[in-house]
């Protein structure tokens, strides 16, 4: 008789031969019409990419930007755990410099592996899955140079635009087979995040609170973000409601196209609802590790519409790491039964052990499928 753990592991975590065969036969299709990557982003990273050892794989040029951007938010996040303090400038600044550094790696990964003749499906699944994580990092290094922890809910409304952003450029990959760059887009979005962290380092927070017509400069930054976010997620439904490449216009899986809408509102509601209902404000002054937790459940529902889209096989409403928001929704229901804070922490390492386990044995799995090494290169030793 199997195992619970067994069980568990089979029903969370592993593919079947036949997702696996589909995943192994995937081809990456991308249309980009980005203004800075054709300006001269691309040209930059074509040269960049000659310097790069041969012996350098490209899925461990994608995790050292991945451990780049961890770095960069667990500095910034000492110095700014709430959102409302005042950090050293090199805090910013090492931030700024630690983005650019994982959008080069992040933009040359693929470059190195065309450069290699080592381009698999495994490298656009790590690739895309770092990036899932990632999300959430930027937008918190972005929330501690404004303070705008002085009203959390706006840490917590720019986290959750940001993975519904990410979500919804894959939900569009899911229903057409490409995904689809627009001119402005994740380069763009990027060098403006640098450019706000290098001022910052530069001039200290509070030059966010400059007024302009009577309106903060923080305000009307975080108002243009919104603005443009709405409008990429307008264009990803438009592709999503008319782009279908299934039939009668469904997902390349011949699924419903409005069906990855379920986990993705299983994602965000209970985290909103969470945070609206609480009354000890436990959440506004830990809100980086509230944040983090949601990114966490955010990544995993991402990373399962990319292996969806990869593989051409529909999703699955349920998944073990909601536990993490259902247990804290229920012991706001019991009456705070268990401490905030204390279940807060249990459930965000819950969150990432659940996200860990699973992407370690995917990434397993499609090894041995590949024969490959994950973060080497050549034949798997048999």
């Amino acid at each position: 008789m199997r195992s619970a753990w067994e069980g568990y592991l089979e029903r969370d975590c592993q593919l079947t031969p036949e997702e696996m065969e589909r995943l192994g036969n995937h081809k990456y299709s991308a249309c980009d019409i980005s203004w800075l990557d054709e300006l001269c982003m691309k040209r930059f990273w074509d040269y960049l990419v000659t310097f790069y050892p041969l012996w350098l794989a490209p899925n461990l040029i994608t995790f050292i930007g991945l451990l780049i951007n961890l770095g960069t938010v667990l500095i910034l996040s000492y110095y700014c755990y709430s959102a409302r303090e005042q950090a050293p400038w090199y805090a910013y600044l090492q931030a700024a410099i630690g983005l650019f550094i994982y959008q080069t790696l992040d933009a040359t990964d693929g470059k190195q592996a065309r450069r290699l003749g080592s381009s698999s499906p495994l490298g656009e699944l790590f690739d895309h899955g770092c990036d899932s994580m990632a999300q959430v990092f930027v937008s918190l290094n972005v929330c501690y140079c404004m303070q705008l922890g002085e009203n959390s809910c706006v840490v917590l409304g720019l986290c959750v635009m940001a993975v519904i952003l990410f979500y919804c450029a894959h939900w569009g990959t899911y229903c057409t087979g490409q995904l689809r760059f627009s001119k402005f887009d994740v380069t763009e979005a990027q060098m403006v995040v640098i450019a706000v962290l290098t001022i910052t380092a530069l001039f200290g927070s509070k030059i966010w609170c400059i007024e302009i017509f009577g309106v903060y400069l923080k305000t009307l930054l975080v108002l243009f973000s919104l603005v443009m976010a709405l409008w990429q997620i307008v264009g990803y439904l438009s592709v999503v409601f008319t782009g279908g490449a299934g039939k009668n216009g469904s997902t390349v899986a011949d699924t419903s196209v409005l069906f990855p809408l379920c986990p993705l509102l299983a994602v965000v509601l209970p985290f909103c609802m969470v945070y609206h209902k609480s009354q000890s404000g436990i959440y506004d002054d830990n809100i980086t590790l509230f944040v983090l937790c949601f990114g966490a459940v955010g990544a995993k529902a991402t990373n399962r519409l990319i292996i969806a889209h990869m593989s051409r096989s529909g999703l699955c409403l349920w998944d073990w790491i909601y536990l993490a928001p259902i247990a804290m929704m229920l012991n706001q229901y019991y009456d705070f039964y268990v401490d905030e804070l204390y279940l807060l922490i249990i459930v965000t390492v819950y969150a990432y052990a659940n996200l860990l386990l699973f992407s370690t044995i995917i990434c397993q799995q499609f090894c041995e499928y590949l024969n490959i090494n994950c973060f080497t290169l050549g034949l798997r030793k048999v």
